[in-house]
């Protein structure tokens, strides 16, 4: 059900058709599986206090060099506290 809403909410944000069965009775199967960003400008990014791995973001490594901390919901610890790019 979760996949289903989903896919949704990409067709919806992006008008694509590369995804694919947005009925929630059909499941949601992904029919192109075009490569939008690489692998090296992704990063995880983990809560300072119990080191819960919760976001995965990407970041342009020409200009941010430094590693990058925002402040995020941990779901583990359930407060805003601050995560850290990790490697």
């Amino acid at each position: 059900m979760f996949f289903a809403s989903l896919a949704q909410l990409v067709e919806l944000r992006f008008c694509k058709p590369s995804v694919g069965g947005s009925s929630p009775l059909a499941g949601s199967v992904i029919i192109n599986k075009k490569k939008n960003m690489s692998q090296d400008n992704l990063i995880a990014l983990a809560c300072s206090e119990c080191k819960t791995v919760n976001y995965h973001s990407h970041k342009n490594k020409k200009t941010l060099k430094n590693r990058l901390e925002m402040n995020k919901f941990c779901k583990k610890c359930k407060k805003h506290i601050g995560h850290k790019e990790t490697k």
